[in-house]
């Protein structure tokens, strides 16, 4: 005769909870890498739009964008996105114990020109001898 202990097993009870446990734990797992995902292409997008305001700020200052008071706005490829920017430029005169020149003052603001202005992804300011 066999004993009873030779035919041990596993409950259903246990095994259901075993799943549900390993449920959850792949569950959060997938919300881990979904996140990190959603990350990744963010902070791309921010690297991106910043070097394409650098870009900007760099035409300006070696002379290949006029270089005048005022507002621009305009769009910009950078990668895969392309960026939406405004420009500011306007005289700034620097506030210092020794006399400056004054020089202009350019803003640059992108962001991504599907998403809208509410969805800024980067702002690169600079100065310019006039």
């Amino acid at each position: 005769m066999r004993s009873s202990k030779s035919n041990r097993g596993f409950t259903l009870l246990e095994v259901l909870v075993a799943l549900a446990i390993l449920g959850v734990a792949l569950g959060a797992l997938v919300k881990g890498g979904a996140d990190h995902a959603r990350n990744t292409v963010y902070l791309q997008e921010r690297t991106l739009a910043h070097w394409a305001g650098q870009n900007l700020l760099a035409e300006y200052e070696t002379g290949m964008r006029p270089l005048s008071d005022g507002k621009r706005s305009g769009e910009v490829e950078m990668g895969p996105y392309r960026f939406a920017y405004k420009i500011e430029i306007g005289a700034f005169t620097p506030d210092s114990p020794i006399p400056l020149p004054p020089v202009q003052r350019i803003d640059i603001r992108l962001w991504l020109a599907e998403r809208g202005e509410t969805h800024q992804r980067a702002a690169v300011s600079g100065f310019v001898l006039p």
